[in-house]
């Protein structure tokens, strides 16, 4: 690597070294030296734009802004004096002038970089004459409002859109005083084709993009010194975005990505919606205490210790009697690596329970039958890989409602690199940045990409170096593409986009196929194994990796179904007689498994919310934490990584850790683990994912 050229300056009479490329403010801030900002931020380019981070250059009587202006050779900056915080307090007049900046009113009043910057330059009155022009609002978004009157038009949102979330649907619109910033052509927010990521409102100096969840008092009214700053991780969907979580009095006020002007990662730390803003939201009413269903039928509270003696001398007469047949579990794949091997263990060791599975399970029986069917060795594609793809495949999958981050990611790639983005399904979920749409309707998409990789074939010289070549090209002698285009119903024009695809996926170097639930979300696996056949075309990546992402349903489906608690044979439910359900933070009101427990002699529900799809059947409840009130680790979407999540918030008093209602169930039973403290629970279920797969992380 090259070595970059030192080079030494003055900065308030101090000698300072530093690398030859460095602005003022990142020297002088690497140096413990402050400078105010206010269009600046950390991870955008730097844009000059407010002026407040001026410094005085070798004496010049032109102020300089600090942000935009390089360091060299011995530079002598002052960073203040009275003619700069001078010049400074006038700009920060103008600003407050402009606009209706109103801090009594604003939900970010205590947390606004400008009303902080008031208060450091000692600005409490006006000097110029104030604006009292009308700004609109707009609050068509769920998720966030903007108030124009409280915008400073800095230039943070609009850089932030394009540069980390690679959305490009801010910008500015009008001139002059009537500037604001706007959406895609002028379009409120709500109707525009923001995927809500919340960015813009990270970034905001002010309260001009505020959260529509956010509590307002935990911040008036509150010392900063009192705020808690928890980093973690969102376990929502496995791509382990990394979070930093503001928490007051127990409430969290926001949760924030952890943005990187690296490229440590591809999304650049932003957050989707899920992570941001879902966490915010309540799914019911909490499970406080644990409830015993009465002989009336009415749930009725009791001790912990009585409630878990009936639980386990229930379920342990069950398993005695049927010798494991009458069990059943069944788990949310949105629970930690530590939940589901402790359940999984209780039901197999503890009850010898006849089927366990999770509440996604049918879609592992499609991946496992078609990995069983193409080398069950080989691993998932990284969706960090996308950006570097020059041919982009998307079947039946919708990431922007699965894995948000992946659809801006997509579009990303195709805005800023050209790439092609072929998209496969029933409908086309990311236009307008899809190159081609070929519609197929659902049990069809197995003959069309059949079809795909069969033309692929016969365009291409047959490259002998790629390891599977031979196997699919051999296949493909005997499939006729028109007479498979045919049964999918393609119109004429939908055909020549099939084979306009087909030639720029025969023509790309590195592609990158990405299945989605749609896909999957049955246990016909046909589908799914003429995707991994179109993958087998082009060379494996390192690690025998295929050139596929599969879009799971949950944020922990992989550790789920590395931990076998999802079975590879459909349930018999004429076998059940009880069984235990434990939930995440999920609604199981649509679950297929649902009528089929109607006749249940015994169930237990486990879960952090009162199940109301569940009332009727179950005869015991048991409370849990919700994610965030839990330490656990989560495997990630490829399977290839496991993260240990901090918790962040305290669980409500009495309700106790997941691991430890595990635990004393099992002390109820026969089995005795090699584990008992939650070190060893860690420990346990690290070193069973490592053994399972060794190049895990």
């Amino acid at each position: 690597m090259e070595q970059k050229t030192k080079i030494n300056l003055t900065i308030d009479e101090k000698e300072i070294e530093v690398e030859e490329g460095a602005t003022v403010l990142e020297t002088a801030r690497q140096n413990d030296i402050e400078i105010p900002t206010l269009c600046y931020h950390p991870a955008l380019s730097n844009w000059g734009g407010c002026r407040l981070c001026v410094v005085e250059v070798d004496g010049s009587p032109k102020l300089v802004a600090s942000c935009v202006m390089p360091v060299r050779e011995g530079m002598e900056v002052v960073t203040s004096n009275e003619r700069i915080i001078n010049a400074r307090r006038t700009v920060l007049e103008f600003i407050f002038s402009e606009r209706n900046h109103f801090c009594m009113f604003c939900a970010q009043s205590g947390d606004c970089e400008l009303q902080s910057l008031a208060y450091e330059l000692q600005m409490d009155h006006l000097t110029v004459p104030q604006s009292f022009e009308e700004f609109p609002t707009d609050i068509t978004n769920e998720y966030m409002a903007i108030d124009h009157s409280r915008c400073v038009l800095c230039g943070r949102c609009v850089r932030a859109c394009h540069e980390i979330a690679g959305a490009f649907v801010i910008n500015f619109q009008n001139r002059g005083p009537e500037s604001l910033i706007g959406f895609d052509f002028n379009a409120s927010k709500g109707e525009s084709t923001c995927l809500n990521c919340g960015v813009c409102m990270q970034v905001c100096p002010t309260g001009a993009i505020y959260s529509r969840y956010r509590a307002h008092y935990a911040v008036k009214g509150h010392k900063k010194e009192d705020w808690e700053i928890v980093e973690s991780f969102c376990p929502q969907c496995g791509l382990m975005c990394e979070t930093v979580t503001t928490v007051v009095n127990n409430n969290i006020v926001k949760i924030e990505g952890k943005l990187q002007d690296d490229a440590s990662r591809p999304d650049h730390g932003q957050l989707c919606y899920a992570g941001r803003f879902e966490p915010l939201k309540s799914n019911g009413k909490r499970l406080l205490k644990p409830m015993v269903k009465g002989a009336n039928g009415t749930w009725e509270e009791e001790s912990w210790d009585i409630t878990l003696d009936l639980l386990a001398k229930k379920m342990n007469s069950i398993a005695k009697d049927g010798k494991g047949e009458g069990v059943f579990g069944l788990v949310s794949s949105r629970c930690s690596n530590e939940e589901l091997m402790l359940f999984r263990d209780l039901m197999a060791k503890g009850w010898a329970g006849g089927f366990t599975d999770t509440l996604d399970g049918s879609y592992h029986r499609t991946i496992y039958d078609a990995s069983r069917a193409n080398g069950n060795s080989l691993n998932e594609a990284s969706w960090k890989l996308i950006p570097e793809s020059d041919c982009l495949i998307v079947v039946s999958a919708d990431p922007g409602r699965s894995q948000p981050v992946i659809s801006s990611l997509l579009r990303r790639t195709v805005l800023e690199n050209g790439v092609k983005l072929i998209v496969i399904g029933q409908e086309d979920t990311l236009s307008p940045w899809s190159s081609y749409f070929i519609p197929v309707g659902k049990g069809n998409e197995a003959q069309l990409l059949k079809a795909l990789w069969a033309e692929t074939v016969n365009s291409i010289v047959p490259p002998d170096h790629i390891k599977y070549w031979k196997a699919v090209s051999d296949e493909a002698e005997g499939v006729s593409v028109s007479e498979l285009i045919q049964n999918c119903g393609l119109s004429e024009v939908a055909a020549q986009d099939f084979h306009e695809a087909a030639k720029v996926y025969a023509a790309s170097s590195n592609p990158m196929l990405i299945a989605g639930e749609d896909l999957i979300d049955h246990n016909e696996s046909s589908g799914l194994k003429e995707v991994m056949k179109l993958a087998k075309l082009k060379d494996l990546l390192p690690g025998e990796t295929l050139r596929l992402i599969i879009l799971k349903p949950n944020g922990n489906s992989s550790g789920a179904w590395t931990l076998n608690l999802a079975s590879n044979n459909k349930a018999n439910g004429d076998k059940w007689r009880g069984g235990m359900i434990l939930l995440g933070d999920e609604d199981i009101s649509g679950s297929e498994f649902i009528d089929s427990i109607d006749e249940l002699e015994f169930l237990a529900v486990v879960s952090p919310y009162f199940p109301e799809a569940l009332a009727d059947k179950a005869h015991i409840l048991i409370p849990k934490p919700l994610s965030m009130e839990e330490n656990g680790s989560y495997t990630s979407l490829d399977g290839l990584a496991v993260c240990l999540k901090k918790k962040i918030l305290q669980a409500p008093e009495g309700v106790k850790e997941t691991w430890q209602t595990m635990m004393e169930l099992t002390n109820r039973t026969d089995f005795n683990p090699d584990y008992s403290t939650w070190t060893e629970l860690v420990r346990k279920a690290l070193d069973e994912m490592k053994s399972l797969f060794p190049n895990r992380t």
